[in-house]
């Protein structure tokens, strides 16, 4: 980036139907154990479940320093009607007008499309911060991810999904 900053020095509240996306904090560690403990939502994730008790609050404090740093920006997913965070979508690896979109769900609201909902309003987001395009990186066996960004007009390109907004 050209020393101009891309992100909002905080992460700003966005909300849809059901959900409020929001910046995650210490509060909200409870509730990221069904997401980073949970193998099964980290089977296709960049780094394995959870472990140890620290990882959570590391966790959410690089997500602070990651957006002050204008590197990236994560929003918990708070479902409306249970107030707790459901997920997790961020914006990531910032290349001029592109970034990589990923996303995580805890596994107990799989199949209610939570995660279309709240793609779809980081899309709306995305030009707000200079991005024309957004890419996710989906492994190979990753079924239902695949179905879902399909699903919102994403198509393969060297063995990426992109999307230009």
């Amino acid at each position: 980036m050209s020393g101009v900053r891309r992100l909002p020095s905080s992460v700003p509240v966005i909300e849809t139907q059901r959900l409020l996306l929001r910046a995650v904090d210490s509060a909200d560690i409870g509730a990221l154990k069904a997401i980073y403990g949970d193998p099964e939502v980290m089977r296709y994730a960049s780094s394995p479940a959870f472990t140890h008790e620290g990882e959570y609050a590391r966790t959410v404090a690089s997500m602070h320093r990651y957006l002050v740093n204008d590197q990236a920006i994560e929003w918990g997913m708070v479902h409306k009607s249970s107030g707790a965070v459901v997920g997790l979508i961020g914006l990531h690896n910032f290349k001029e007008w592109q970034a990589e979109i990923g996303c995580l769900l805890a596994r107990v609201d799989w199949g209610q499309g939570l995660m279309r909902e709240a793609i779809l309003a980081v899309m709306e987001f995305a030009p707000g911060v200079g991005l024309a395009r957004l890419d996710a990186e989906i492994d190979v066996g990753n079924a239902r991810s695949e179905r879902l960004f399909a699903g919102l007009g994403f198509v393969v390109a060297d063995d990426i999904w992109i999307k230009y907004l």
